[in-house]
């Protein structure tokens, strides 16, 4: 009975033909062909392997592995990104200004100006219309004082000139003098600036009004003091770790990598910094009377309209080297 079983299970098993032939889903069907068109091609690879290994090498030609963990781009892009950050603090980080009122004088010409482009509107909107009758009023208004003056100024005789310029001579110095120019007011904004390395310079002066202020207000400033000190530690520490590591290379690239992950420090900084100015906080100081910007409190949109792009480099770099870090 044990004979018959084991006959009956050697007959079902697959044969040397039908192995060759389903490995690899027929991607060579039938019967392969030799690997090595001749015996002395054949040799001659036993012969190069056998030396391989002789020589204690297991690995084979043109693995993934072996390929180098850090590229001459990318020591390169990591060299410039940190120099970049290091640069960036001698440019504006915060920029605030106040706004100053200008008086514009404008001339009778652009007065007339003023008139044809009234006329001009109210002929697009239609005569029909009130507000065209409204322009049109008002540009005849203003052309009949224009007329009246050129009139009166055409109509001035030699006597009448001469005796005006007489009178001229006897008015005094403080009366007040009739011309056809009228006055336009124009705001200006005066801007005021301070870099990265400023800000910490003037820690004393700034750094007191923040932190009397309220307490967003007051970790906002940390955070930023934090975020400044980040953008210069992080750089020298990049740049020890490309050139300052020792060990093998691999062991210097997995250093590396290590050390480039800090550089997400002040994306979540800022990100904390942004969320923080939605609650809002209250100045210590009048900030208005200071600079208008500021406005009479602390919130997301002074913060937007405060940093300037210095901080917007220093950002993007820092960013980029935590990302080549993942690469590695």
């Amino acid at each position: 009975m044990t004979d018959d079983k084991k006959k009956k299970g050697s007959s079902n098993r697959i044969t040397e033909k039908d192995r060759m032939k389903f490995i690899g889903f027929e991607v060579y069907p039938g019967k392969t062909k030799d690997l090595f068109k001749s015996d002395a091609e054949k040799d001659k690879l036993i012969k190069k392997l056998q030396a391989k290994r002789a020589s204690g090498e297991i690995i084979r030609e043109e693995c993934i592995l072996c390929e180098e963990r850090l590229s001459t781009l990318d020591r390169f892009t990591l060299i410039i990104a940190s120099l970049v950050i290091l640069g960036a603090l001698f440019v504006p980080w915060y920029g605030v200004y106040n706004e100053i009122e200008d008086v514009i004088a404008v001339a009778p010409d652009e007065q007339a100006d003023a008139v044809e482009e009234m006329d001009s509107t109210a002929m697009a909107l239609g005569g029909d219309s009130l507000l065209a009758d409204s322009l049109k009023g008002m540009a005849a208004v203003i052309d009949s004082t224009i007329t009246d003056a050129a009139t009166e100024t055409a109509e001035v005789t030699p006597e009448e000139e001469t005796r005006a310029e007489v009178l001229s001579e006897r008015r005094s110095s403080s009366e007040e003098i009739i011309h056809g120019y009228v006055a336009k007011k124009k705001f200006i904004k005066e801007y005021s600036h301070m870099s990265g390395l400023g800000s910490l310079i003037s820690i004393g002066s700034v750094g007191g009004n923040v932190f009397s202020s309220g307490f967003v207000l007051i970790i906002t400033g940390i955070l930023f003091l934090i975020y400044t000190l980040l953008c210069i530690g992080l750089p020298v520490y990049t740049l020890y770790g490309l050139f300052g590591l020792k060990g093998s290379a691999d062991e210097q690239a997995l250093k590396l990598k290590k050390i480039l992950r800090y550089n997400w420090l002040p994306l979540i900084l800022f990100a904390g910094i942004f969320i923080f100015s939605f609650f809002g906080a209250d100045y210590g100081f009048d900030a208005a009377s200071t600079f208008s910007s500021l406005g009479d409190s602390y919130g997301v949109g002074v913060l937007l309209d405060t940093i300037s792009y210095g901080i917007i480099v220093t950002l993007c770099a820092s960013i980029l080297i935590a990302a080549k870090g993942m690469e590695i």
